[in-house]
């Protein structure tokens, strides 16, 4: 496997966990009916911060993140990333109460 791929999945697995500590956190919410949309939630992003940095000191990232300034700018990164910008899953809205 290259260094690139290696970094591009480095990177992957970095905003992921810090897409998780974002919904554990209330900042980001998951759909309840597909769980496969992940949407604004109802906290600020400190609360995300505040926890993920209580589980980088706990040591629970196993070497992901090289510094907890690292983990904090995926949380960012994440939490306002155009991926996330709704604030619910349209497409389940959609099934369930079709066109108002």
């Amino acid at each position: 496997m290259g260094i690139a791929k290696r970094h591009m999945e480095h990177m992957e697995d970095q905003i992921n966990v810090a897409t998780e500590i974002a919904i554990e956190a209330g900042v980001l919410e998951r759909c309840e009916y597909c769980e496969a949309t992940v949407f604004q939630g109802e906290e600020d992003v400190e609360e995300a911060y505040k926890l993920g940095s209580h589980r980088f000191k706990n040591g629970d990232f196993g070497g992901l993140f090289e510094s907890q300034l690292e983990l904090t700018d995926a949380i960012k990164e994440s939490v306002e990333s155009g991926d996330h910008a709704a604030d619910m899953c349209y497409h389940c809205h959609e099934k369930m109460y079709g066109d108002d």
